[in-house]
């Protein structure tokens, strides 16, 4: 990755952006996520205030934050079948579930408190082709798109039903995305039980042909 993360910081400079503000993220234990059962992905929008950070290194230290206390949970669940929500609200269970998936933003510069949805948009819309091969080299099985669906239909040109744009969809070469929440100030033991059922839930993969990259 590090080849890739050279060309963002050759390309954020070419549009008067900073390259000092991108925050690195991915596969917080590559060893892990490869061992994992599933590989699963969490794509959010933007990180809080770190610039030059490294979320794989957040990831891979155990759960700060509220945020990351909850994505250890549904990460533990997608992980392991979904056990009972008491099995996975322990710090040594959210900490190993964070160690063995991947997790990216959107927009690689260093945000706010409160992200703007359309600066995420036009961020990954300009950084489209960047996006799409951070994606491809982790290679999820799941994605969990996390206030992140609209984005994704369009980058990865994902078959959706124009009826039900927020029902989990399966690609042709069998990717699995799940439309979803942001993590931040969600009630978590509903969030675990509906992520449940969405994840075991049968998923049709549309006849139709993906939409294609703009």
């Amino acid at each position: 990755m590090d080849d890739l993360w050279g060309r963002w910081a050759q390309h954020y400079p070419e549009r008067g952006i900073d390259p000092g503000r991108i925050c690195r993220d991915g596969i917080a234990v590559p060893e892990r996520f490869a061992a994992a059962p599933h590989r699963v992905l969490f794509v959010l929008r933007e990180v809080n205030d770190w610039e030059g950070g490294d979320l794989r290194t957040l990831l891979a230290a155990g759960p700060r934050y509220q945020t990351w206390h909850t994505v250890g949970r549904w990460a533990a669940g997608l992980l392991h079948g979904f056990p009972n929500y008491e099995e996975v609200d322990r710090w040594d269970v959210m900490h190993d579930a964070l160690r063995s998936i991947a997790s990216i933003n959107l927009k690689k510069a260093s945000g706010g408190a409160s992200a703007d949805s359309a600066v995420v948009s036009a961020y990954a819309f300009q950084d489209r082709d960047l996006l799409r091969e951070q994606i491809e080299a982790i290679a999820p099985q799941t994605i969990v798109a996390c206030g992140t669906t609209e984005v994704l239909v369009w980058l990865l040109g994902l078959p959706v039903d124009a009826e039900k744009p927020h029902a989990p969809v399966r690609t042709h070469d069998e990717l699995r995305v799940i439309p979803w929440v942001h993590p931040a100030r969600c009630d978590n033991r509903k969030t675990y039980h509906r992520l449940a059922e969405l994840a075991t839930q049968q998923i049709r993969t549309p006849s139709c042909a993906p939409a294609p990259h703009p």
